[in-house]
């Protein structure tokens, strides 16, 4: 497995990094909740932008996102969006 490293760099996303590559998640931060949807993991960035994102891996950036921000924002703060 890939080391992970999550992190909120700005208010408006949060990245993610896994084995060199990098992705942009638009998550606003500064909202009262926190709206969270597979549909947000979207594209690697730069230079890896054409490489696909597959549904498993998709899937795999979704819980490991997810349980981040369970961790640091508790349940009660986390919406789902399908």
């Amino acid at each position: 497995m890939c080391d992970i490293k999550i992190s909120i760099p700005h208010f408006y996303c949060l990245e993610y990094r896994e084995g060199g590559k990098k992705l942009i998640v638009d998550i606003d931060f500064r909202e009262p909740k926190i709206f969270l949807g597979k549909g947000l993991i979207k594209a690697w960035a730069p230079p890896y932008q054409e490489e696909k994102i597959s549904k498993k891996k998709q899937e795999e950036i979704y819980r490991n996102i997810k349980k981040y921000l369970l961790e640091r924002y508790g349940k009660e703060n986390i919406i789902e969006e399908n």
